[in-house]
Formats: structure tokens, sequence, C-alpha cells
């Protein structure tokens, strides 16, 4: 998925209270995609093509204080200079009744669902977007504390409590706080690639996208297999966003060289015919 071979704009959405790591974490992968590592010394450096095009938009300009520890923050833009968006993130933290009762804002997320290639909710963000009427009977998470408050505002919802985030296809769900970096290196694997997303693993030494990392540095295999367990239901080819899933004469296959070990595939295989190499 690609925007005709621009960045992609990433318009994170601020609010009084909004939770730091909610925030921080997409910003950190998606800026992590345009950073190399020099093997030779310890600096980042910028490459010269910009995969992701990453701002701030509050309602306002006004200063904003995050939910906890006093951070003053401020966003480039407010709703009525922001570009268009192509990715929009929706953090969580104190999601008050007045913001909820906030028809700019509302109507404002409304607008931009309309035109966005993906719009991501972390933890209780999922809130904002329930009000929008955007998850109607969708599959969605949110952080656990939660739970109650989305199906208070929309009981048709489908609540998945054990998933660390959830894709709709436009809509994506991520649950309590640290799943905002989980869906993020999803939305660049989904987005623009599996070498953006190993070299924001890399950058960040992030979770198991480090633990392939490692293992390819170290010329070890991390691909998956699939054994002759294989129904050739195409659940998995459906769900990989590296296209590593190919139809053979009796059942599917994974390609290793697109292949990144880590993806959603070995959990909606119903026959368990899926497996790590690591």
């Amino acid at each position: 998925m690609t925007n005709n071979g621009l960045p992609l704009k990433v318009g994170i959405f601020l609010f009084d209270g909004a939770e730091t790591t909610d925030f921080i974490g997409p910003y950190d992968v998606f800026s992590a995609v345009d950073f190399i590592s020099s093997q030779e010394q310890t600096t980042l450096y910028q490459t010269s093509r910009t995969l992701y095009e990453i701002f701030t938009v509050s309602e306002t300009k006004k200063d904003l204080h995050v939910m906890v520890g006093g951070l003053v923050v401020k966003a480039e833009y407010d709703f009525n200079d922001c570009p268009e968006i192509d990715i929009l993130v929706v953090p969580g933290g104190l999601i008050t009744e007045e913001l909820l009762a906030n028809t700019k804002v509302i109507n404002w997320l409304q607008d931009q669902s309309k035109n966005t290639i993906i719009t991501l909710s972390v933890c209780s963000g999922a809130l904002l977007l329930a009000k929008a009427g955007l998850l109607s009977k969708l599959p969605v998470t949110t952080h656990h504390l939660c739970f109650g408050d989305l199906l208070a505002i929309d009981p048709t919802i489908i609540l998945k409590k054990d998933e660390r985030f959830v894709d709709n296809g436009q809509i994506i769900t991520a649950a309590g706080v640290t799943a905002g970096y989980d869906a993020a290196m999803y939305i660049v694997a989904k987005t623009v690639g599996g070498d953006a997303f190993f070299k924001a693993g890399e950058i960040l030494e992030y979770g198991d996208a480090w633990k392939s990392v490692q293992r390819r540095l170290a010329g070890l295999p991390v691909h998956r297999t699939i054994t002759d367990k294989c129904i050739k239901c195409g659940k998995c080819a459906k769900i990989c966003p590296h296209g590593a899933v190919v139809q053979g004469e009796t059942q599917f296959r994974i390609e290793p060289e697109y292949c990144v070990g880590i993806g959603p595939c070995n959990k909606v295989c119903p026959v368990a015919a899926i497996e790590s190499s690591f």
C-alpha cells in the first residue's frame, strides 16, 4: 500500500489528558523507518527518502497537558489548517465526558475517517472512535479498564479482550498503551513493506521484530513454514501483510524471502498448520 510514491501523511491527534506513550509510540515507529544506523559508529542517520510525514493536530493550538507527569505539548496544526491525513492516530488517556461530548472533535474524527487509508486508535482512544460511530458491529480492542465504557457507548461492538490490536481494514484498534507500538509496527509492514518493518525493529530494538532482526543478522532463519496439516482454507494468505503466503497444488506455502516470521498468520490458522522457526 503506497501513496503514489509520496510520503504517507501520519496525523496524530492530541488533546488535554492524552497518554504520552499512546502517541509517542506510533510517532517513534513511523519515524524510525527513515533512519539508518552505522555499524562503525553509534550515530543514526536520516535517509534521503521519507516514507512517512508525521505531524500533530489538536482542536486549537493551545498548550496541552498530558495525562500524567505535567508534560506540556503543542500541536503543529489545528482543525482549520490541518493537511490531508493518510494515517490518523487517535491516542487514549483521560477521555472525559466533556471530550466525548465535544461535537467539533467527534465531527472532525468522522470527517477524517472518510479519507484516511487507516485510522488507528490506541488504548482508550477507541472510546472516541466509538462515539464517532466508527466501530459499530466491528471487532475491537482497547485498554482492559475501558471494556465496559466502550460497550456502554456502542453495545454492537464485538469486543476482543485478548488481542493486542485488531485490524478491520481501514480501522485498527490497539489495546493498552504499549500496544500502540505493536499496531504501528504492523501498519509499517502493511503500508510500506517488510524492509521498513525490519528497519524500525532494528532501530527501536523492539520486541519480536528485534528478535527477528537479530536472527537475520546472525544468518539464522526467521520465516514460518506450513506443515502438511494445511486444509487450504486460505485465511493465512488473506491476512499476510507481506504477500509471503502462496497457494501450491496441495496446500499453501510460505516464501522465505518475504516472511518476517512474526505476522498474524498462525493466529488465524484453524488447524495449527503454521510453525515458526524460532
